[in-house]
């Protein structure tokens, strides 16, 4: 099974592919959906079949390699890998063995554990001050720093650096070296630690440790050989990304494999390599890979997962880690290292070649290959491990048993990036676990990583959050609301009231969507694992059943809406959201004063906090009545009790119409805010009308004073004015001007019209 890509300037021919053995075309029905996994090495769907030909699966993970904090891209790959794990235990119903590893042994963890100590060691001698030899120190540190990884000349102040810096394209250069921002960064926090080292020690060395590490790791690394230095570091880390994985309700493997355990296993299978014909030994001691010799067997292809970075050799350099020689002859540029010789100042262990180490890419063959042996199921990973890690893997392990196919299916999560920009620990661009998780529940996250296909790169940015925090706040009500109705239910049957259940057509119709959505989410999970469309599925048949209970009102059937809302439970619960224990909705991610699994609280500690909101409730009313107050009055009370005291306990009460009594939800403590900014809200408006009211009315009652007063004068007085008028008839009209000229009809017609209002005004008032 190949493809050929052409990538521009040759055609990429993919390496063939067989299918499992005991996948037969006559087994698969054609009409029934049957479970695809993109596979890497087709660059295609297929149909997955284990081989054992069963249930039973084997599932290799690429586990992380510890020396540092945990960020979102291991979120993303080992999130989508769990939900993928679950979908095919909890969903599908494999028996998965699912193995993952901890790299302990590394060229990253060597250096960055070498570092640590130095600096930790220096810092302690300094005794809290900053002596001149170690600005000077600094000072050529960070001039080197600057020669070396920004690849500049003539830089020998800090003014000239700033001056260079002021004059460049800052995005220019960071299009052409990603590692820009990290290096700058550095610079900069050097700089500052520099300008205020007499401010103080504690806030100076840990702006300059970036710059300086290299020195002192260049001075004195190559002393450093206790081993416990080498085994504390990663063990930290391991412990931390352990914790990180339980917060985000990661399954932990059925096996966990450690690097450092393995080395007798490893010297193993590079002999058995070696034997095989596609491994050789250097004179330094080191073993490496025959790549050339492995490609061109007929039985072997190297490069499956990505054959067109092959001979890439700055991937391939990349991968062989910073501390590997480069003074070494090897047959050819593109092997690498299977077991490396130790130099001073690296971890080391005794093999048939000298005191060495192993290589990055055989630790997982090795590990692998003795939980599964020559061949498995699923191997899996994040896309940037594709090529040349994996690749790697799949060579030497090929090599070892001299089969041509180690994986059967390589399912490969996709890149993540933060708002459009890849995030990489290499970078220092990235956002740990645990900064994440003050900002993000760990439900919010996961649903992130379900509304993206999982081989597909993702963009962590806002749009996403919204589109989960909405699913999430969907969902809440949609369990929130059926909570409430059933237990309604409960009560009136409880208290003997007669509630039919025969279904309508209405509850028929709600049915057949149940029916359809779980024939849907069926085809989408066989669908390479959908899960973006299985979550709009669930949310369309809350839409509808939503629409049920709108419609339905006092008539509702709570069967079939119990059996909506446990399946859309069973489904959330495989794609890993933990179900209540009534499997009525998800569990609660915040704190709820509601209740408390592990309190000791007596059943009246418990009860009193309610029982005393009814009876102070009773007690108002008592008194209302007693006091004869107006009916509002009553209504205002049922508002307080509503509005104030029972949400100050977390409880909502909705009022429905059909002669319905009030709905009963219990709420997070988030969620009785978001009702009391909801309430306060509502009561301003209200506030603000009564306001408006009252300045209305205190504008109607001056204008009506104004009207009053100026409806005390008599029409017959209202034109005497002799600055105006010289002549009036008997009702007191004008009839000549003050210079004693008639006035015209059209003026005594307009003088006669005033004068009618001011007498139909007059009398209004005075009769």
């Amino acid at each position: 099974m190949s493809t050929t890509t052409d990538t521009g300037s040759s055609k990429v021919i993919q390496p063939k592919w067989y299918n499992p053995k005991y996948l037969q075309a006559s087994n698969v029905d054609s009409h029934t959906p049957v479970l695809k996994l993109y596979n890497t090495l087709t660059r295609n769907k297929e149909i997955f079949i284990p081989l054992s030909g069963g249930k039973k699966v084997t599932w290799y993970c690429c586990g992380p390699t510890v020396y540092d904090s945990s960020h979102m891209g291991h979120a993303r790959n080992y999130v989508s890998t769990d939900i993928n794990r679950r979908i095919m235990q909890n969903y599908f119903g494999y028996d998965v063995k699912f193995v993952q590893n901890v790299t302990d042994i590394d060229d990253k963890i060597i250096i960055r554990a070498r570092q640590n100590y130095l600096f930790e060691k220096f810092v302690e001698q300094q005794h809290d001050t900053i002596s001149p030899d170690v600005i000077t120190k600094v000072m050529t540190s960070l001039l080197s720093f600057i020669s070396k990884n920004l690849k500049l000349t003539g830089i020998d102040t800090i003014e000239k650096y700033e001056q260079w810096f002021s004059s460049i394209d800052f995005e220019k250069e960071k299009l052409a070296n990603p590692k820009f921002p990290m290096y700058t960064t550095s610079i900069q926090n050097a700089i500052t630690g520099l300008r205020t080292k007499n401010e103080d020690p504690t806030t100076f060395y840990p702006l300059i440790k970036d710059i300086f590490v290299p020195t002192l790791d260049a001075e004195l690394g190559s002393e450093i050989n206790d081993p416990e230095i080498f085994r504390k570091l990663p063990r930290y880390w391991e412990n931390e990304f352990n914790k990180d994985m339980k917060a985000l309700n990661v399954l932990p493997p059925n096996v966990t494999t450690r690097v450092s355990e393995y080395i007798p296993e490893i010297i193993e299978y590079v002999q058995a390599i070696i034997k095989n014909g596609y491994a050789y030994a250097t004179t330094d001691g080191s073993v490496y890979f025959d790549t050339f010799k492995f490609d061109t067997s007929e039985k072997h292809d190297y490069a499956k997962c990505q054959p067109w970075n092959k001979g890439k050799l700055d991937l391939i350099n990349d991968a062989e880690g910073s501390l590997t020689s480069t003074t070494i002859s090897k047959k050819s540029p593109n092997d690498f290292a299977l077991w490396k010789a130790s130099k001073p100042g690296e971890p080391k262990w005794k093999s048939p070649w000298g005191e060495g180490r192993p290589g990055w890419h055989i630790e997982c063959s090795v590990m692998a290959s003795d939980i599964f042996g020559s061949t498995m199921d699923i191997h899996s990973g994040g896309i940037d491990l594709a090529f040349p890690h994996h690749d790697n893997e799949l060579a030497q392990s090929e090599a070892r048993y001299d089969n041509c196919q180690w994986v059967d299916y390589f399912l490969h999560t996709g890149h993540l990036h933060i708002e459009g920009q890849k995030m990489s620990k290499s970078l220092k661009n990235f956002i740990t676990i645990q900064e994440a998780l003050k900002t993000y529940s760990s439900r919010q996250l996961r649903l992130c990583f379900c509304l993206v296909q999982w081989n597909n790169q993702l963009d962590f940015k806002s749009s996403l959050v919204n589109e989960a925090k909405g699913c999430e706040t969907t969902f809440n009500n949609f369990f929130k609301n059926v909570r409430a109705l059933y237990n309604d239910y409960k009560h009136n049957v409880d208290n003997g009231k007669f509630i039919s259940k025969k279904l309508g057509s209405s509850e028929k119709e709600l049915l057949k969507n149940l029916e359809f959505a779980q024939e849907q989410v069926y085809s989408l999970f066989c669908d390479n694992l959908n899960t973006p469309g299985v979550l709009k599925v669930l949310l369309e048949l809350i839409s509808k059943t939503n629409s049920y209970i709108s419609y339905i009102g006092a008539d509702l059937r709570i069967e079939p809406v119990l059996d909506i809302v446990n399946y859309i439970t069973d489904i959330l619960s495989v794609l890993g959201f933990p179900s209540r224990q009534d499997n009525l909705g998800w569990e609660n991610v915040e704190s709820n004063t509601m209740s408390d699994s592990n309190s000791l609280s007596s059943v009246e500690d418990i009860a009193l906090k309610y029982v005393k909101a009814l009876s102070q409730f009773r007690d108002e009313v008592r008194q209302f009545s007693i006091d004869k107050k107006p009916y509002a009055e009553f209504l205002n009370l049922t508002d307080k009790v509503r509005d104030v005291d029972l949400l100050q306990l977390n409880v909502s009460l909705d009022d429905r119409g059909d002669e319905q009594g009030a709905l009963i939800k219990f709420l997070t403590d988030d969620e009785k805010l978001e009702l009391m900014k909801i309430i306060e809200e509502r009561e301003e408006r209200k506030r603000e009308k009564e306001l408006k009211k009252q300045e209305q009315a205190r504008l109607r009652k001056i204008e009506e004073q104004k009207k009053k007063e100026k409806a005390a004068i008599k029409p017959q007085d209202m034109f005497k004015d002799t600055n105006l008028y010289s002549a009036w008839d008997e009702d007191g009209i004008p009839l000549k001007n003050k210079e004693g000229e008639d006035l015209s009809k059209s003026v005594i017609k307009k003088l006669k019209k005033q004068w009618a209002a001011q007498d139909k005004l007059h009398k209004q008032y005075f009769g």
